[in-house]
């Protein structure tokens, strides 16, 4: 399923199958079964329910991924907590060992090779400045951001000491904007107080 040479646009692209194995078992968590397979019924993906005992470094094709993303949008539109928790367990079964930050933003790039960036523009001991370009998880009109923003938050109080935790400066989004899907996120480092 990985030669998409024939798509065009948007939707060109592959995405290693380990990434969509950690997005539905992420959905399997706070959704349930039914819950997943209601995404992939949407989706029309339904004979992905089972990728779970397929070779994680193999790929789809962009478009495909693309398909589950818009569903799990569609179906879940305007539920922002549950896309929330949806985007920490996938840090969590992405890199369920853990993992420098920076390393997570470099291999996110090559896991999902599509027309997008996602990089830290600045770095300090207790503050990091993400830029994400045309993220793939909100590039409809109308859907928040949340998932991939809590991917991100979790992913970097993961690879942090257990005495810091990570802060988010939140900016409201436009979701109306047809630039939503581009921003910087700022994450700030604290010491917790005992």
């Amino acid at each position: 399923m990985d030669n998409n040479s024939d798509l065009i646009g948007a939707y060109r692209g592959t995405v290693k199958n380990r990434v969509v194995t950690a997005i539905l078992q992420s959905y399997l968590d706070i959704l349930d079964y039914d819950g997943m397979k209601s995404i992939l019924r949407e989706a029309e993906l339904l004979e992905l329910k089972d990728l779970r005992e397929v070779d994680p470094e193999g790929t789809i094709n962009f478009f495909s991924f693309k398909k589950i993303i818009s569903a799990q949008n569609w179906l879940l539109y305007d539920s922002s907590q549950l896309l929330y928790e949806i985007g920490k367990k996938f840090a969590f079964y992405l890199f369920p060992f853990g993992k420098k930050f920076e390393d997570i933003i470099l291999e996110l790039n090559e896991l999902i090779e599509t027309d997008w960036k996602v990089e830290i523009i600045e770095k300090s001991d207790s503050k990091y400045i993400i830029n994400v370009r045309k993220c793939v998880f909100c590039s409809e009109i109308g859907i928040s951001c949340d998932l991939f923003k809590a991917f991100l938050i979790n992913s970097l109080q993961k690879s942090l000491p257990s005495n810091k935790y990570v802060t988010p400066i939140i900016t409201k989004e436009n979701v109306n904007s047809p630039e939503h899907n581009s921003f910087k996120l700022t994450l700030l480092i604290k010491e917790k107080i005992c």
